[in-house]
């Protein structure tokens, strides 16, 4: 059973969740949650519960100062906080660009089929079943976030023997990757915390680089600096965008000055001012016809910096030349999906497969997982194939039969004949 209570607190708004599976404290001067006794409410598994603050996200607009500061906090050799630059990380996903580059490259491999082989490189169909589902497309994406943000963790939240049923995120802010600690308070890493090292069958720790960082960290100051430069981009619209409109007027009483400016906000959104006849001003305008080039170009050359950081090059991304510069791009993105997938199979081989072994999966020693391109194929395009493998000779198994074709059968013919049922079957 799953609560929320929300607790105040006089020095900061912090929200306070519940979640099962967790390790409380166990008392005074015991700074690491040790694992409690058995729930006597639920005879079928061990509960833990685990209880972190969730702060609120900081919305201010970030600059290169807070930047610096996020680093110096992360990189602190007697007390690291991640709070800061997990949350400037968020703040830079806001970039449409960015956000595009990343999901392409996690798509690449989240859309693969992941499959269990046995030690002899042979695919176990019915196993298989058990990592194509919607939860283990959800921890693969997590693998690849951490590429990005450094690390990501997830929470077995609901799971019975043999059926993992629904994973839980948890903060990157509330985690010390270099303690191994998960932190009650975000920002207090000498606070309550729990050493999730010790629940490693519950809290799934992921990260794919050797440093828990990201490459984020390199890419976060490219999105202030195009921030910037789409600012100053308006800012130069309104000014010289749209001419200012000037009315002149003799007649000074308020009553005519308030229906001038009545008219003039009517007109339009434009710039207007209401002067005395001796009042004169002027606007000075540019007179190149490309300023506009200024912020472009920067935002251009941004975008460009941030798909060589993602992606490892430009053409997939942004406006290519040619056909064989495209070539050598998609080549280039190739190696790095490549290196993704080989690095995503060896955590979940090395270091997943374990876990579901430890929570009643029946997985034998020695399998491993892989991940290959989806193969669609119409129902009618099988039949027509194993139609002229039948008529060919060729012996199909009960089980493949039953499997491809989602269907009950008997027997098959024992000789190596196959009888004109069988064949009536795929005509």
């Amino acid at each position: 059973m799953k609560t929320r209570r929300y607790i105040p607190n006089t020095n900061k708004k912090t929200l306070v969740k519940k979640n099962a599976l967790s390790a409380p404290d166990q008392g005074k001067g015991k700074r690491f949650g040790k694992r409690p006794p058995l729930n006597t409410q639920h005879h079928s598994t061990n509960k833990y519960e685990i209880d972190y603050f969730h702060l609120y996200e900081s919305l201010y607009r970030k600059e290169v100062t807070d930047w610096q500061q996020a680093r110096i906090a992360r990189y602190d050799p007697f007390r690291p906080i991640t709070m800061p630059i997990q949350q400037l990380y968020k703040d830079a996903m806001l970039d449409n660009h960015l956000q595009g580059a990343i999901e392409n490259r996690i798509l690449r491999v989240v859309n693969k089929e992941f499959v269990l082989k046995d030690a002899n490189d042979q695919v176990d169909l019915k196993r298989s079943k058990y990592i194509q589902t919607r939860w283990f497309r959800q921890m693969v994406r997590r693998a690849m976030e951490s590429i990005f943000y450094g690390y990501s963790m997830c929470f077995i939240d609901d799971f019975s023997s043999g059926d993992i049923r629904k994973i839980k995120d948890i903060p990157r802010e509330n985690i010390i990757p270099e303690y191994g600690l998960l932190l009650k308070e975000a920002h207090n890493i000498q606070g309550e915390s729990i050493d999730y090292t010790q629940f490693p069958n519950f809290l799934i720790y992921i990260q794919l680089r050797p440093d828990a960082v990201g490459i984020l960290e390199r890419i976060t100051p490219m999105t202030i600096y195009k921030r910037h430069s789409w600012a100053s981009w308006d800012e130069f619209e309104q000014i010289f965008g749209v001419p200012i409109r000037i009315a002149r007027t003799m007649i000074n009483t308020e009553k005519h000055k308030n229906e001038l400016q009545s008219w003039l906000e009517t007109m339009g959104t434009a710039s207007y001012a209401i002067f005395d006849k001796q009042v004169d001003i002027e606007v000075k305008e540019n007179q190149k016809s490309d300023s506009f080039n200024v912020f472009m170009q920067k935002i251009s050359m941004i975008n460009k910096e941030i798909s060589k950081g993602v992606v490892g090059q430009t053409m997939t991304m942004d406006d290519g030349s040619s056909q064989s510069q495209a070539e050598v791009h998609q080549q280039t993105y190739q190696e790095i999906t490549d290196a993704d997938i080989m690095e995503v199979q060896d955590w979940a081989s090395d270091d997943f497969l374990p876990v579901m072994r430890a929570l009643g999966y029946d997985i034998p020693e020695g399998y491993y997982i892989e991940a290959r391109e989806k193969t669609v194929i119409k129902p009618k395009d099988k039949i027509k194939i194993d139609g002229e493998l039948l008529r060919s000779g060729v012996r199909l198994t009960k089980k493949y039969i039953e499997d491809t074709y989602d269907v009950e059968i008997e027997e098959m013919p024992e000789d190596g004949n196959t009888d004109s049922e069988s064949l009536s079957f795929f005509d």
